[in-house]
């Protein structure tokens, strides 16, 4: 049976080899650089921002912002709202203003190339307010997995159908799978080789707990126009699976609710379509997506991006695991996988360092060595950095608005 199994192997590399095609090689597709508009101003008192960019080839990785243009938004009374250049594309607004009801506004673009483009004149939509973030333990029979399932109702606003667009960001809070009070400081990288172990601060290193986020990548809409009232009702905004160490202790989610028009709603729902969920504003080319924004100077310049004016309102909740669930979860690093320990001689025969060795490739001080007697050239045990320390994670105190 081996000896066919071989035979067979062989036969089917053979007809493999001779059966190869010649590879062909792709020249690169020449595009138009197209400008890429994110710009949403809202009813809250701020500092608005626009980003602004250029569409690039199917084969670029790089993003190309458009840099050095002169951005501004008009009101029908005449009032001009300028905008300056923070970073590379990301433009805001000079001084803080909000999108008012009963006026009209405009976007005007001028890139340095002297091209100029504007959109239409898009008003404020009645305001929709979150009235509650409900959580719920239910079955996703696609992945075959339980979630845990956060969704969405709004205050009825009276008004004639509307549109709606979500966004979150999510805060939790992770622990490390160990932890120490103490941290090895590298004194000397040369010989002499010295270390210095110190007490750690809780400003700089924590008590052993970190604080992820993450923003909403997905487009998450839904209208109200087919209903038989304008109230968004249990609109699923988040799942995460129940395993998860992301909801594993104490978990906070801010969800924006924007109240938009119908042609904003209809470019987001097409956007969805070409979109890659990790950058929706910095894509290759999409297609010919509608835009609200034109060029002034050129009717086959094609803008991709829309200018939009929405009412929003935030809400936050906080929850507790034990709160809703007693399931275990699997955290970021198993204790498991945090049991190898290694005690580095401080400086070796050769006059090289394994201790400063291990503390650059990602060890870290975890207690004294767990031996009868310890060896003055091994005076410190180290574990895997993860497993003692979440700061890639997250940053290793809470936020301003945390609760506990």
């Amino acid at each position: 049976m081996k000896k066919l199994i071989h035979f067979f192997c062989f036969l089917v590399g053979l007809i493999t080899i001779q059966s190869c095609i010649e590879p062909i090689e792709f020249a690169t597709v020449s595009t138009d650089t197209n400008l890429v508009v994110s710009a949403t101003i809202t009813n809250e008192i701020k500092t608005q921002t626009i980003e602004l960019s250029r569409t690039i080839p199917i084969d670029s990785t790089k993003l190309a912002p458009e840099t050095n243009a002169k951005v501004y938004i008009t009101d029908e009374a005449g009032v001009s709202y300028d905008f300056q250049e923070t970073t590379t594309g990301v433009y805001t607004s000079i001084n803080q203003f909000a999108a008012t009801t009963n006026k009209q506004y405009k976007l005007i673009v001028e890139t340095s190339n002297g091209q100029k483009y504007s959109s239409t004149e898009e008003a404020l939509p009645p305001t929709s307010s979150i009235n509650d973030i409900n959580v719920s333990i239910e079955n996703n029979e696609i992945d075959d997995i339980q979630e845990f399932v956060f969704k969405v109702t709004s205050n009825t606003s009276g008004d004639e159908g509307k549109f709606y667009r979500y966004e979150y960001d999510e805060t939790y809070q992770i622990k490390t799978p160990i932890w120490s009070r103490k941290k090895l400081l590298i004194i000397s990288d040369t010989p002499p080789y010295e270390f210095d172990l110190v007490d750690k601060t809780e400003e700089e290193d924590g008590i052993g707990f970190c604080y992820g986020n993450q923003k909403s990548k997905k487009i998450l809409l839904t209208e109200t126009k087919t209903l038989s009232q304008d109230q968004v009702i249990g609109f699923p905004i988040r799942q995460i699976p129940v395993n998860s160490y992301i909801i594993g202790i104490r978990y906070s989610i801010l969800v924006k609710q924007y109240v938009i028009n119908q042609n904003t709603f209809d470019f987001y729902t097409l956007l969805d379509k070409f979109s890659n969920p990790d950058d929706i504003f910095s894509q290759t080319q999409v297609g010919n997506i509608p835009s609200n924004i034109t060029s002034l100077n050129n009717s086959e310049d094609k803008v991709i991006g829309f200018f939009e004016v929405s009412s929003v309102s935030n809400k936050r909740i906080f929850i507790n695991r034990n709160d809703i669930t007693e399931t275990p979860f699997t955290n970021y690093r198993t204790v498991a996988l945090c049991d190898e320990r290694v005690n580095p001689e401080i400086i070796d025969a050769f006059g090289r360092s394994p201790l400063l060795d291990r503390l650059r490739t990602g060890w870290i001080y975890q207690s004294p060595p767990d031996l009868p007697i310890i060896p003055p050239n091994r005076l410190y045990q180290l574990a895997q950095k993860p497993c003692g320390d979440c700061s890639h994670l997250g940053a290793v105190n809470p936020p301003d608005f945390w609760t506990e």
